[in-house]
């Protein structure tokens, strides 16, 4: 089963379109088809007017499922331009016994990333770390964890890091943590306190990354899907891990609250999802559904037609969801004066809906007052991120930002945060990342976050 067969990416006979599995575009007369019900196409001239640019939204979001299902089934090579074809691209052979890679060198640069992993502001930073945890740092924020690990593996076998040893030991651990690897965490762990004679780390469920893994969940717990940062086309990893979920698991828990924004693309995308899993009969907790309804309305404007009605169809798709009448039928009026065509009223959610509260536990060892927790995925535009530190640095000296919870920053964005911490230190102000894991920290160091604000890793 393709990846996104449970969003409707069935293959169809003769090219047909889908009948009621899209969102609506106005050649469908913009009718929120909420509960699989089947409306007959409007002929008005004001619908008529604003068919072929909703339409191509809606094409451009089938074209971004179909995409996405390709990038899941086989993760593309790195691409090289012109003037890097004498570089080598990371490689793994194996044979019986062996396993044996080849990596370019980095020498303090960033050369062997491809080009959509640069960013143009970023200037590594040279330090005496060795090459090799720099090397792995930069290789897990670039998604390619396997070379890292193998990396590191590599660099422990041999013995040759000095000082520097227990930063590769820790990095590994971490690196086990996040892809879900708990049997080699175990091992590694006994192997850490026989060769450092300390404790080593202990295992944190929600610190596992990695949709495959095997979940440690206790019997009879929901899984759950988070989403964090701007909703938008780059949501497939959460699609993805709904779907595996819903074929395993009668009921699923989607966490909204640390969205920052939304776009209508990511709302066609995520009201497909909401649409398909009730329709597979799982039972919904909601967390967040509040605040996201929020996000949604600020993108919204009562009598503007925007290229697609798909922020409005899944603003009523959460109020019906949360069983909010009153909410939806207020919605509706102003839908329907904006696309003069009145939705479905009300109808309480069949399946099982739960609204619940973030489980957010304070870190041991951190102050409370002070701290501002740190989202799982630090990736993409850090725009909004940047100014949630900004207005918790303007109250607080040090302000303390909480990384408990933080398990991975992309190249791009480390970037972005490297220049708008300049800015905050340039004013002033004094933040301190606490908290880190290893491979986050390596990879301050790389970009030089470290020179500008306290960066300090997890102990436990």
């Amino acid at each position: 089963m393709g990846i996104f067969s449970l969003f409707g990416k069935n293959n169809r006979p003769n090219g047909a379109a889908p009948k009621d599995e899209k969102v609506p575009s106005a050649a469908d007369s913009q009718l929120p088809v909420l509960y699989g019900d089947t409306v007959e196409p409007s002929t008005s001239s004001t619908t008529l007017r604003d068919s072929a640019s909703r339409s191509t939204t809606s094409m451009k979001i089938d074209a971004i499922e179909s995409e996405m299902s390709s990038e899941f089934v086989q993760l593309p090579p790195l691409t090289k331009s012109a003037n890097e074809a004498d570089l080598a691209t990371p490689a793994t052979t194996q044979s019986a016994n062996t396993t044996q890679m080849t990596l370019p060198v980095m020498s303090r640069t960033t050369e062997y990333l491809d080009n959509d992993s640069r960013s143009g502001s970023i200037e590594v930073s040279v330090s005496d770390t060795p090459e090799v945890i720099e090397e792995a740092a930069v290789l897990f924020t670039s998604n390619q964890s396997e070379i890292a690990e193998q990396l590191l593996l590599n660099a422990i076998a041999d013995d040759d890091l000095g000082a520097s040893a227990h930063i590769a030991w820790w990095m590994l651990l971490d690196l086990y943590q996040i892809t879900g690897k708990q049997q080699q965490f175990d091992n590694l762990s006994v192997d850490f306190a026989n060769k450092f004679e300390s404790s080593p780390p202990t295992w944190i469920d929600v610190l596992t990354l990695d949709p495959q893994a095997k979940s440690q969940e206790p019997l009879g717990s929901i899984p759950a899907v988070a989403f964090s940062g701007r909703l938008d086309a780059n949501i497939g990893k959460q699609l993805e891990r709904a779907q595996k979920l819903s074929a395993s698991h009668p009921a699923l828990r989607l966490e909204f609250t640390r969205v920052s924004a939304v776009d209508p693309i990511g709302c066609g995308l995520l009201l497909r999802m909401l649409k398909k899993l009730q329709k597979a009969g799982l039972d919904l907790t909601l967390v967040g559904a509040d605040e996201l309804a929020d996000k949604i309305r600020e993108i919204l404007q009562v009598g503007r037609r925007d290229e697609t009605a798909a922020p409005w169809l899944l603003l009523l798709e959460i109020l019906h969801l949360l069983n909010l009448e009153t909410a939806y039928e207020d919605t509706s009026i102003d839908y329907s004066i904006t696309f003069e065509v009145s939705p479905p009223p009300f109808v309480a959610p069949h399946n099982k809906i739960i609204t619940a509260p973030e489980e957010r536990a304070p870190t041991p060892g951190m102050p409370s007052g002070n701290t501002l927790l740190m989202p799982t995925l630090i990736e993409g535009r850090t725009d909004e991120l940047l100014k949630k530190i900004q207005i918790h640095a303007s109250a607080h000296s040090p302000a303390i930002m909480d990384c408990s919870r933080l398990i991975r920053v992309d190249f791009n964005a480390a970037g972005e945060l490297l220049n708008g911490l300049a800015l905050l230190a340039s004013n002033g102000n004094t933040v301190e990342f606490h908290g880190v894991n290893h491979l986050i920290a390596a990879l301050f160091k790389v970009v030089g976050i470290n020179e500008i604000v306290r960066v300090v890793s997890r102990k436990n």
